[in-house]
């Protein structure tokens, strides 16, 4: 293998994905990472609820409590959370993908 990177018939660097981070795979990112915060944020609250459930019953540290759960989840989602956003983002990805390839108007050779 090296004789061939050397000679040049194989780069040495790694090759440009097919599907290139243009704007609607960085919107379908960025939605699946909302979503997930969503999630996080409802199981939170659930999690809280049913462990808490004398505390949160009202009084000022309850708005104090969800200010919390959403900044938690929206950081642990950020920072990959469960791996839920990044999996349905990559279902999403190859559907886009999947409807660019099917679409025959586009990729059609035109005379």
């Amino acid at each position: 293998m090296t004789d061939l990177t050397m000679s040049g018939l194989v780069s040495s660097k790694p090759l440009p994905s097919v599907a290139a981070d243009t704007s609607q795979i960085q919107k379908i990112k960025h939605t699946a990472q909302e979503f997930e915060a969503v999630l996080l944020r409802q199981m939170m609250r659930e999690i809280r609820n049913s462990v808490f459930s004398e505390s949160s019953k009202g009084g000022s540290n309850a708005a104090y409590l969800g200010l919390a759960d959403e900044q938690l989840a929206n950081s642990m989602a950020a920072q990959g959370g469960f791996g839920f956003g990044k999996a349905m983002a990559n279902q999403m990805i190859q559907q886009v993908q999947a409807a660019q390839l099917i679409n025959p108007a586009a990729n059609a050779v035109k005379p």
